[in-house]
């Protein structure tokens, strides 16, 4: 496998904030590993109740890793399982796979149109700071489908650079698969733009990721790894002060997936044909998130999203003679599914004292979807509430006892 990657960075007006951090202080920082997910306040990994394993930017980057799949693919305690038809992969974590795994992007869950996690591949890994993973139950913060783990893929904020201006070319062969900048092999391009200025932050960036295939153990048309091509985008405006913060970001993609079938012989047809499936993927996901520390015990967190999404089969017949093609009237063979979700969420950290904490919170997911496998419009709502205290009763004891109440439709 060959691989050329060329990334560049331009930033203007750096400031010297961190040049002013004591030696100390920059060591301490680099031992301890932050972590927020399921805590009640960012803490270091060493002091979780929970398993928590991080990948950094470092990590990733230095995987030259086109893809989070290709990120996870050497973590301890996770698989992954691809289907040929489908073009599409699912994660296994603790032994547990589907709807067991939860998907968060910044703290929010990752819609799908069924049992696998193929949403895990349709994000920007560009974008990503670090991934947390969370392994055992973390069903009374989450819901019944984060029984296996959660994986929160927390996106970049704004650096000190005023304006922040990267580039990302990458080219790699598949096999000994390779042509550059198109047809066979993997191209991708990224930039990214990021402003600021004094509580204002502004940020976008786009990536195109185009893989060709892979032949394999396949012959004539058909290939053993689909063609794919993905167009992401992403936006994001912020304020932060003081103590509160709160942004607002969206994030685009369209995917094609192409399954290109071989030689047949139909009498339907004078000459030859094939059979070829093209999966249309598109996905919109817009998030809302704020946090106001009101003192040193109290903080509060909201978060409110909106995704739409939805998913094209479109299977055309090609006339390898005339290399004509028409749409197949076969049953079952076009279809359209489209899926909606809104999900609102709030905390509330407060500390009782140095032995208690609590976190109450309100967790409302509502779902609905449509298309020709799918009678009428069902939807789903479901609301929860949550409690959980963490008790320190001696220095080296943390207890995390908590419930959580659902009504679901």
């Amino acid at each position: 496998m060959k691989t050329i990657s060329l990334c560049l960075a331009l930033a203007g007006s750096t400031n010297l904030l961190y040049a002013q951090q004591k030696p100390s202080d920059s060591i301490a920082r680099k031992l301890d590993e932050v972590i927020v997910t399921g805590q009640y306040e960012p803490q270091s990994v060493r002091k979780s109740v929970y398993q928590v394993r991080t990948i950094n930017s470092k990590t990733i980057q230095s995987r030259a890793a086109t893809s989070i799949q290709q990120v996870l693919n050497t973590e301890l305690g996770i698989r992954f399982s691809n289907d040929m038809a489908l073009g599409t992969s699912d994660i296994q974590l603790m032994g547990m796979s589907g709807r067991n795994v939860k998907i968060l992007l910044d703290g929010v869950p990752m819609i799908d149109r069924g049992e696998t996690r193929e949403s895990l591949n349709q994000i920007d890994v560009n974008t990503i700071e670090r991934i947390e993973i969370v392994e055992g139950p973390m069903s009374v913060s989450y819901g019944t489908d984060a029984l296996a783990g959660v994986i929160n893929i927390i996106t970049k904020k704004p650096g000190t650079e005023k304006i922040l201006v990267t580039a990302k070319i990458q080219e790699e062969s598949a096999g000994s698969e390779y042509q550059t900048f198109s047809n066979e092999g993997i191209h991708n391009q990224n930039i990214n733009i990021s402003w600021q200025k004094k509580a204002w932050n502004v940020s976008a960036g786009f990536s195109h990721n185009n893989f060709e295939g892979w032949q394999g153990d396949t012959t004539g048309r058909v290939k053993q790894w689909h063609p794919k091509n993905q167009l992401l985008g992403n936006a994001k405006v912020g304020y932060t002060t003081g103590n509160f913060n709160i942004y607002y970001r969206l994030d685009a993609l369209n995917e094609d997936i192409k399954a290109n079938g071989g030689q047949i012989e139909s009498p339907l047809y004078d000459n030859p044909i094939a059979r070829d499936k093209k999966y249309t993927t598109n996905r919109f996901t817009n998030q809302i998130q704020s946090n106001w520390l009101i003192n040193r015990k109290l903080n509060l967190s909201f978060l409110a999203s909106y995704t739409n999404y939805k998913r094209k089969t479109q299977t055309t017949v090609l006339d390898l003679v005339t290399n004509t093609r028409t749409l197949s009237i076969d049953a079952a063979e076009q279809d359209v599914s489209k899926f909606n979700s809104a999900i609102f969420r709030t905390t509330a950290q407060y500390k009782v004292s140095d032995k208690l904490s609590l976190q109450p919170g309100l967790d409302l997911n509502m779902e609905s979807a449509s298309g020709q496998r799918i009678a009428g419009s069902p939807s789903i709502n479901d609301y929860a509430f949550f409690v959980s205290a963490e008790i320190k009763p001696l220095s080296f004891i943390n207890i995390r006892p908590g419930l959580r109440f659902i009504y679901n439709s």
